[in-house]
């Protein structure tokens, strides 16, 4: 039970780290409803499924044997993360470009209609690192001493602890003044939001060039 307690508290740090996972949700729980940072959360969760399931069946072990593949993912997350902060950098200079003509007869736009869980979903499998940390974190439940039955555990419990603790930082979130504050910055807050997005997507580029 301790090596259990361990790797949660090892992963309820790692999981409130700056990152695009927490990003995306406070950007959600400020500017969308719950429900929807809601799916988003329950997407990431179903993402964090799979890099366990990956983790506990050796896969981490085939990328150190192949490291392209590891390349390859991070190339590709890369993609998908430059792709979501460029669509949040435009959008927020769009929106100050019209903050600056105020123009107040233009009605405000219709958010476009969005699947929360898949972004929520591919954002978490656009870090491919995941894996690496997962590896690294149940490094002792892989050992060959170690019973099916805490990996079992690990596979049910992580994904659920994952999603109780992103939903508590939703329910902070999007409280009404933090709500409230953000509707006056959400231009700003989308363009910090989007250049992060950018950042990280350069930062998994850099380290895939880096292992050629």
């Amino acid at each position: 039970m301790s090596l259990l307690l361990t790797i949660c508290a090892l992963h309820f740090v790692a999981q409130l780290s700056p990152g695009p996972d927490v990003l995306l949700i406070a950007k959600s729980s400020a500017s969308t409803s719950r429900a929807n940072t809601l799916k988003i959360i329950l997407g990431i969760s179903l993402g964090i499924v799979v890099w366990v399931v990956l983790t506990l069946l050796g896969f981490s072990v085939l990328i150190q044997q192949f490291p392209w593949i590891q390349q390859i993912l991070m190339l590709v997350g890369g993609l998908f993360l430059a792709r979501m902060g460029w669509a949040m950098l435009n959008g927020g200079l769009k929106n100050l470009q019209q903050a600056t003509r105020l123009d107040d007869n233009v009605p405000p736009g219709t958010a476009d209609a969005k699947n929360y869980l898949l972004q929520g979903l591919f954002t978490n499998l656009s870090n491919p690192k995941t894996l690496i940390y997962f590896s690294s974190v149940f490094s002792l439940a892989l050992s060959s001493s170690a019973s099916t039955h805490l990996k079992t555990q690990l596979a049910i419990i992580i994904p659920i602890q994952t999603f109780l603790v992103f939903t508590l930082l939703m329910l902070i979130l999007s409280m009404p003044k933090i709500k409230t504050a953000y509707q006056r910055s959400g231009s700003y807050i989308d363009v910090i939001s989007g250049g992060l997005f950018l950042i990280f997507a350069i930062w998994l580029w850099y380290d895939a060039l880096a292992m050629l």
